[in-house]
């Protein structure tokens, strides 16, 4: 999923930034006690001890930033909120675990806290469910199982209206069996829109699931080895060339410079995006008296299996 967004792109004021970096902070009377003594209804389910306080921060200034207007509470904000009240939670479920022998004040505030939250997150999942948001839609059917938010993605998708990377990534996975074709070109306008540090290099296997050419489907396995240096057989992925295993020395070659463009961020405005999507024509059969002139066509191996 995609980070959370920094303060200053939430729009909150300096004076508040500055009153908020202190909240991490402990001992004496904290700036925390005073905002939610001032703000009970934003503090309600939060454990004001240092548990998870790095998670429990961006909550507490978006809750703040919404209460005073600083940003719009439209879906991109909502969304916003879910993760970091679903990074917060998270948190606070390992912390209720944790038996505190000389402070059982730590676990039972974090356990309060915990069942709180939960709370809180179900009922801003079930405010947010049927939106015809991207980043909404695509949480619910990621984290819920939505399947009617799967739809509203589908129709954004079909409408160009999708320009993140994972969201466009996710779709091509659900796609990769039933529909590879198009499975194909999303995973390849996933590549075309993702920065250096939103690219996943398994969205490589992926794509060489679905690309029927022989060479671009060795290419895309071994730029994965060399982005993850991951094992591998490779053997088996020499094989998978078949009869174009002189080809072999050029692409991988050519898996170093393309894992380098993905890499430094180069990969858009490179030949990559043309040279990935490309489609080997498929050659016409002659015309010919009799069965005996018919052209046999060898198979294509299956991509390695990890």
């Amino acid at each position: 999923m995609a980070k959370s967004n920094s303060v200053a792109k939430l729009g909150v004021g300096a004076a508040s930034v500055v009153g908020l970096l202190l909240l991490a902070g402990c001992g004496g009377k904290s700036p925390l006690a005073e905002i939610c003594h001032d703000n009970p209804q934003v503090c309600r389910d939060l454990d004001l001890d240092a548990t998870c306080r790095e998670r429990r921060t961006p909550l507490l200034e978006l809750r703040l930033a919404i209460k005073r207007q600083q940003v719009s509470a439209d879906d991109e904000t909502q969304f916003k909120l879910l993760q970091a009240l679903e990074s917060y939670n998270t948190c606070l479920k390992r912390a209720a675990g944790i038996q505190h022998v000389n402070n059982p004040s730590l676990t039972s505030n974090a356990q309060r806290a915990y069942a709180l939250t939960s709370e809180s997150l179900q009922a801003l999942q079930q405010q947010t469910q049927g939106r015809d948001n991207a980043h909404l839609a695509y949480y619910h059917w990621t984290k819920l199982s939505d399947r009617s938010a799967l739809e509203v993605l589908n129709t954004l998708q079909q409408q160009h209206k999708i320009q993140d990377a994972y969201i466009l990534a996710g779709l091509g996975t659900e796609r990769l069996r039933s529909e590879p074709e198009q499975a194909r070109e999303l995973f390849l306008q996933a590549l075309q829109n993702a920065t250096p540090e939103q690219f996943v290099a398994d969205w490589l296997l992926a794509l060489a699931s679905v690309t029927p050419d022989v060479e671009l489907k060795y290419l895309l396995q071994k730029t994965n080895v060399v982005l993850t240096d991951r094992g591998v057989n490779q053997r088996m992925l020499t094989d998978s060339l078949g009869a174009r295993r002189a080809a072999q020395a050029g692409l991988d070659t050519e898996a170093q410079q393309l894992a380098q463009a993905l890499q430094r961020g180069e990969y858009q405005q490179s030949h990559w995006p043309d040279r990935l999507a490309y489609t080997e024509p498929v050659a016409q059969a002659p015309v010919a008296a009799s069965t005996d002139n018919a052209s046999v066509s060898g198979a294509v191996t299956s991509p390695t299996t990890r």
